[in-house]
């Protein structure tokens, strides 16, 4: 017998794991989760050449120490067919696995671990700063959303990370939003920036707890490597310049609107049951304490709402926005109250936290 463990023992690290296995690999053993057991202690380790991920646990278990790999998805999904808290076995046959809980078996393929390319990494560190998981967890949930999604220009489909005279700045953009938040950090750290993929931030983010226990960020000329105690995450990074974001956030916009987030979050979704469709269009409308929003879609059905807000201005203002950016602004920026600075109908609108310096988006309205 190679291992018996506890289903949910297992399948909670294998979970974290399996985002970086790729179904549709050109190497076969990459659509495999390398596993090793040293004594009570139980190694995971997927990537897909780009990124990799490393979890260890430490669980009650029995069994031999081995190296072995497995179908991770597969995996996952025969452990999610057994119930809370079985027992799981795994045996060797025949160049093959056998997992088994009770009278349910099913037999496995194992492509062996010794041809597994783990990713290492190979240069000096640049800089190096350790942060809370929470915090960061939260500084990329506020500007995460903005990143573009498979843009010609590689170099927007990710986050830059700078560190600049001792502040963590995190930046996401598409080239019709972008989102901004600085951090202060306790250290003195070597100025850098490394621009993240995409694929490393989300599962960066699904990675990170709710926890004050501090994660170790480590920059590299090609690579980033983030560490906790019980978790691994090695990314290489995107080639390219990014873009000056400083010249995109506006600096004039001085007609300034304060509206409660949750209740303009609200009369957004509401109006959206008309606005979701191809045109994905929300209009607004800034009178003196007044904001209204609607909608209008492609069978010229309209939707409308209107909230109270502060805006002490006798100058109307009239944007249209992409309602998704609307929506993924307000539903990840978790506080009371937002600031909206507009400078006319046709310029790009700035949003802040009252009284907050670190956080910064701007969204550029559709043109008519």
């Amino acid at each position: 017998m190679l291992l018996k463990i506890k289903r949910d023992a297992l399948l909670k690290p294998l979970h974290l794991t399996t985002g970086f296995v790729e179904r549709k690999q050109t190497m076969p053993i990459l659509s495999n989760v390398y596993i090793k057991k040293s004594g009570n202690t139980l190694n995971l380790i997927a990537n897909d050449m780009e990124i990799q991920v490393s979890i260890t646990t430490n669980a009650q278990m029995e069994g031999e120490d081995f190296t072995i790999t497995l179908p991770g998805k597969k995996l996952q999904d025969i452990l999610k067919a057994f119930t809370e808290n079985s027992e799981i076995t795994f045996e060797q046959q025949e160049g093959k696995i056998k997992v088994a809980s009770g009278k349910t078996k099913f037999i496995l393929q194992s492509l062996p671990a010794e041809y597994y390319p783990l990713l290492k990494v190979t240069d000096e560190v640049i800089c190096q700063f350790s942060i809370a998981q929470a915090t960061l967890k939260k500084l990329l949930t506020q500007v995460q959303y903005a990143m573009a999604d498979k843009d010609s220009r590689v170099f927007l489909n990710g986050m830059l990370l700078e560190i600049n005279n001792n502040q963590l700045h995190l930046v996401a953009t598409d080239a019709h939003r972008l989102g901004f938040v600085a951090y202060t950090l306790g250290e003195n750290i070597q100025n850098c920036s490394v621009i993240l993929p995409r694929k490393t931030i989300l599962e960066l983010s699904r990675l990170l707890d709710d926890s004050t226990e501090t994660i170790l960020v480590k920059i590299y000329p090609n690579q980033v490597y983030f560490e906790t105690p019980t978790k691994q995450l090695i990314s290489k990074i995107i080639e390219g310049k990014y873009p000056d974001y400083e010249r995109v956030i506006p600096l004039g916009n001085d007609k300034l609107c304060l509206i409660q987030r949750e209740e303009l979050l609200q009369a957004v979704d509401r109006v959206a049951v008309i606005g979701i469709d191809k045109l994905k269009t929300l209009t607004i409308e800034l009178n003196h304490n007044q904001l209204i929003i609607s909608c209008t879609n492609e069978e010229q059905e309209e939707s409308r709402d209107e909230i109270e807000v502060a805006y002490a201005y006798n100058e109307p203002l009239k944007l249209s926005f992409n309602i998704n950016y609307v929506r993924e602004l307000l539903s990840n920026c978790h506080v009371p109250s937002i600031q909206w600075a507009f400078y006319d109908s046709t310029r790009s609108v700035l949003v802040t936290i009252p009284n907050e310096i670190n956080f910064k988006s701007v969204i550029m309205p559709l043109r008519a």
